[in-house]
């Protein structure tokens, strides 16, 4: 076997211990967590206000000192203000993997505003869909922190923490909880700050194991002008 047949070999060998892995980590530990980073503020809309975005995001495993793309999201999401510091959340995310087919997230729930319009909590339901996909066995529940942290006139930060809990009894042993930690940014391009591009990093992990997902996403954001 020449070098570059050698090299091509090894190449194959780590591509698929990498999708080992996600596969392993996916069906272990509540694979329904694709939706682990937030692109969203910290603060809650007014009532019947409305906010409506999109999102790309890039998904790669790391495991061993080795890493490797394993699918892209294409996501939809939707907020729509009820009470005063409280609004209902709705997202949906396409995973499009380069092994099997793709899947579909749903994930809704309330968040819930804390302290002073720039923290709240969110506690989000999501499941899956797909061919292959055994929903019953996809359920959990995502309690988290997001927050505000204005920078300027035309910039946040947007830091979120969450546990990620399975909803269902695992057949083979107790499904893992995960835990993602997320940091993201709105810039803000109009002065009435109701239309926002979204850039955000996260990462996903077993706190019981040495492997995680790392995302990089961007998303945009519009928001209605809130109802007297």
């Amino acid at each position: 076997m020449d070098r570059t047949a050698g090299r091509s070999v090894v190449r194959a060998l780590r591509t698929g211990l990498a999708l080992v892995f996600a596969l392993a980590v996916l069906n272990a530990a509540a694979g329904a967590q694709f939706l682990f980073t937030d692109q969203q503020s910290g603060w809650t809309l007014k009532p019947k206000q409305v906010e409506v975005g999109g999102a790309f995001g890039s998904v790669s495993v790391h495991s061993d000192g080795e890493s490797d793309h394993v699918w892209n999201i294409y996501g939809l999401n939707l907020g729509v203000g009820l009470v005063k510091n409280v609004e209902l959340r709705v997202r949906y995310g396409y995973l499009d993997p380069k092994f099997e087919t793709g899947v579909s997230a749903f994930s809704i729930g309330p968040k819930i505003g804390l302290w002073k319009n720039m923290v709240a909590i969110i506690v989000p339901i999501e499941f899956l869909t797909g061919k292959y996909v055994e929903t019953s066995q996809t359920w959990n529940i995502q309690p988290g922190l997001i927050a505000s942290i204005p920078v300027g006139k035309k910039f946040e930060l947007t830091p979120s923490v969450k546990a990620l809990i399975p909803l269902y009894k695992d057949p083979y042993g107790a499904a893992d909880t995960l835990v993602a930690l997320n940091l993201g940014a709105g810039f803000f391009v109009t002065a009435e700050k109701n239309l926002v591009i979204r850039p955000e990093i996260g990462f996903l992990f077993d706190p019981g194991q040495s492997g995680s997902f790392f995302q990089f996403g961007i998303g945009i954001s519009y928001c209605t002008k809130p109802k007297a």
